[in-house]
């Protein structure tokens, strides 16, 4: 997982691996967990290298998203296209997280 912090605001940004899914989504736990508890109030998973997402991959996201919309914090999904696309829209994932460009987050 590559975490970093937008300088110019309080965001926190990490980027997803090919293939989010199975035995990988179990390597982001720990990861997911302490984003729950960071102080940054927006967290983007960045999805431009991501090709495969299954329901391991989706439920790590709706785990995330629960916490930290506790804590007041935002999630947003960025540049998620393929495969990725394909599934968390046919889910309506989009509906409850937003989908953004990379220009968005400039």
């Amino acid at each position: 997982m590559t975490s970093s912090t937008n300088e110019n605001s309080d965001i926190q940004i990490i980027a997803l691996p090919t293939d989010f899914s199975g035995l990988t989504v179990d390597t982001f736990k720990d990861q997911f967990e302490q984003l729950a508890h960071s102080p940054e109030p927006q967290i983007i998973l960045d999805f431009s290298k991501t090709e495969f997402i299954d329901s391991s991959g989706i439920g790590a996201m709706v785990f995330l998203y629960k916490r930290i919309e506790k804590n007041g914090q935002k999630l947003a999904l960025l540049n998620v296209s393929g495969q990725p696309h394909k599934l968390m829209s046919l889910l309506r994932v989009d509906k409850t997280i937003p989908f953004i460009e990379q220009s968005d987050v400039i």
